[in-house]
């Protein structure tokens, strides 16, 4: 709950700021290599109709859908820490073949370089979360859709 009072009292930080920076000075084009505004991104996906409000109910159901997001993430993240067993914060090859994903594909459990991006022989989080993205529908279809 700390982390979603924390986005709260971020975005209510950033209003005003913004705000005031729109009272101030005149807003020049962001370049076409700026990146993202994770507000804006956020604003413009809850904001289901595109008239460029947020009505009570698209308020809802993206503080929802951000929260079940949250809940996912903390879930994934506990995993990760309990396949970590050297507690390097990386997944290395002798704790990739504890994974429960790799475990129920067997032999055809993918190589650990498929989903390292960096190279350095282990599994960072967002790693970790990819391998998870490409495998558990997998796994969900071969059981009938069912978990």
């Amino acid at each position: 709950m700390s982390r979603v009072r924390s986005l709260a009292l971020l975005l209510a930080g950033l209003l005003p700021a913004a705000l005031l920076q729109a009272q101030t000075k005149p807003v020049a084009p962001a370049p076409a290599t700026a990146t993202p505004d994770p507000v804006a991104a956020t604003f413009k996906a809850w904001d289901k109709n595109g008239d460029g409000q947020l009505s009570l109910v698209e308020f809802r159901a993206g503080w929802e859908q951000m929260q079940a997001a949250l809940r996912v993430e903390q879930a994934l993240r506990r995993q990760f820490a309990a396949i970590d067993a050297n507690h390097d914060g990386a997944i290395d090859a002798s704790e990739y073949g504890n994974l429960v994903l790799i475990k129920q594909a067997g032999k055809a459990a993918p190589q650990l370089a498929r989903f390292d991006a960096n190279g350095d022989g282990k599994l960072e989080f967002a790693e970790y979360v990819k391998l998870v993205q490409t495998l558990a529908p997998q796994q969900d279809a071969g059981k009938g859709g069912k978990k």
